[in-house]
């Protein structure tokens, strides 16, 4: 997604002092609409922030619905481009995703999102017969990549990439970072995060998972985890939201790709920890629209991701779910 769903806090360790000449840096900005904070042991505090901030802006220039030039926009507008490699690496990853959730995350969600408030384009007209014109154009067998183009079934067809750039672009500044020989590191961007390596008082990262709560509490933190070489993101629909202005009720900017509508669950807020932030990041969105019961199901078959779920029951009381591997990494927890 993304939007920033369920925010990860990022719990650093102070500097310290070591005699080695890695010395702790950090960089900090903005990109795709959200904050980033990336800190890493470099020798002699050597700051990298010029090559990030080239691969931040190489990201926004393929996957930006709100640059008129990127990549993506130009082939939601139907012009003959040759897509970029990093387009082609997240597209193959979408829709993967999309065939093993049966279309719980599908990227070409864009025109129903748009419908809904939640995208780059506003929809005014809000009717039965745009709805269903809309839906027609989603669907992401309708959609492939022939000879490095994307061939769409219907030019109506537009693609979003919202829930799983930020997830990816976590993913590629590790590799810049790795290819600069840097081993210890902490990049957080919108909320999804990797870490690998140690921080510079010699331990491993920590990095905290806020509650689903509307707005940031004093006591914030459901729970700590302390990664090794993974990936974290989130996913929820309680800071998001849309108040219809007749009825009063409230809509989450998650959108069920098979029903066209918002989801309406009792899953608050999912947690996933993997290797690849991109997937972690797609999945989290996939499982919101799948609910509690069918992503639990699904994990039975998955040992390389680990998920910690707060979901209300009958009585609208919070309840926390959450898998034998997430719970191994969890240094605490409220509950």
């Amino acid at each position: 997604m993304k939007n920033i769903l369920l925010l990860l806090s990022i719990v650093i360790c102070s500097c310290g002092s070591k005699s080695s000449t890695e010395i702790l840096v950090s960089n900090y900005g903005f990109t795709q609409g959200t904050t980033y904070n990336i800190s890493y042991k470099s020798p002699n505090a050597l700051s990298y922030q010029a090559g990030i901030d080239s691969v931040l802006h190489a990201v926004n220039l393929s996957m930006s619905t709100y640059i008129d030039s990127s990549t993506i926009s130009k082939i939601n507008r139907n012009e003959p481009f040759e897509i970029d490699r990093l387009f082609i690496r997240v597209l193959e990853t979408a829709l993967q995703i999309a065939e093993e959730t049966k279309g719980a995350f599908d990227p070409t969600i864009a025109p129903l999102v748009n419908y809904w408030g939640f995208g780059f384009e506003e929809i005014s007209e809000k009717s039965k017969a745009k709805f269903v014109e809309l839906s027609k154009t989603v669907g992401y067998k309708k959609v492939s990549i022939i000879n490095e183009t994307v061939v769409k079934e219907n030019p109506s067809i537009q693609l979003d990439f919202n829930a799983i750039a930020q997830g990816f672009t976590v993913d590629l500044v590790s590799e810049y970072l790795q290819k600069n020989n840097i081993a210890n590191y902490m990049i957080e961007i919108g909320g999804e995060v990797k870490c690998k390596g140690l921080n510079a008082e010699g331990k491993l990262w920590r990095i905290g998972v806020d509650k689903p709560s509307e707005t940031i509490q004093e006591t914030r933190f459901q729970a700590i985890l302390e990664l090794n070489n993974q990936s974290v993101a989130s996913s929820g629909n309680y800071r998001k939201f849309k108040i219809d202005q007749v009825t009063g009720k409230k809509y989450a900017h998650t959108i069920n790709p098979i029903s066209g509508k918002p989801v309406q669950t009792n899953l608050l807020a999912v947690s996933l920890v993997s290797e690849s932030c991109m997937q972690a990041d797609a999945y989290a969105t996939a499982f919101m629209v799948m609910g509690l019961e069918a992503s639990k199901n699904f994990l039975k078959n998955r040992n390389d991701i680990e998920a910690l779920f707060i979901y209300t029951d009958s009585k609208e009381d919070w309840q926390v779910y959450q898998t034998k591997g997430f719970d191994d990494i969890t240094v605490y927890n409220s509950n």
